[in-house]
């Protein structure tokens, strides 16, 4: 059996650093293919000094090479993500494949812009799952704590997802 795909999308800029690098590395850790895009392909800047180089641009994801979506907030989702056409119409992509669609923090806008964070969602609780739309609130009090329990839920979630 190959391993499960998931790409992360983050902001050319302004990524939460702990959003990306905490859950990327449980993936990794525990046999998932991970795959980093964004606006640009090259060198992206977390909002803590991360440095982590994007491979691939949201054009050119094709959602039936991966298992899931997962959205990393900061500053840079509001400003590159939240409002991006390409990344609304993959989030509803995936979704209508039936494939694990996430976000966590500032990234959860976009979520709510396509349509799937809202009616049964709210902004309270650290990580929400409805289906297969999985939320995380961003992790300021306990940056370690809440991105990693998402990454956790993204392992259960996708290893038990009818989407790949």
């Amino acid at each position: 059996m190959s391993s499960k795909k998931v790409v992360f999308v983050i902001a050319p800029e302004g990524f939460n650093d702990y959003e990306l690098l905490h859950p990327k590395a449980i993936l990794e850790d525990e046999g998932f293919e991970v795959t980093v895009a964004s606006t640009i392909v090259g060198r992206c800047r977390g909002m803590r000094g991360a440095e982590v180089e994007s491979e691939i641009t949201l054009e050119e994801i094709d959602p039936s090479e991966y298992d899931g979506i997962v959205a990393v907030g900061g500053p840079g989702a509001l400003k590159y993500l939240s409002d991006n056409r390409s990344l609304i119409n993959l989030f509803k992509r995936f979704n209508e494949l039936g494939k694990i669609v996430s976000a966590i923090g500032r990234a959860r806008h976009a979520l709510h812009n396509a349509g799937l964070f809202g009616t049964n969602f709210s902004w309270g609780p650290e990580v929400e799952v409805n289906g297969n739309v999985i939320a995380a609130r961003p992790p300021a009090t306990t940056p370690g704590w809440t991105s990693k329990r998402f990454g956790h839920l993204l392992v259960k979630h996708l290893r038990s997802s009818r989407g790949g």
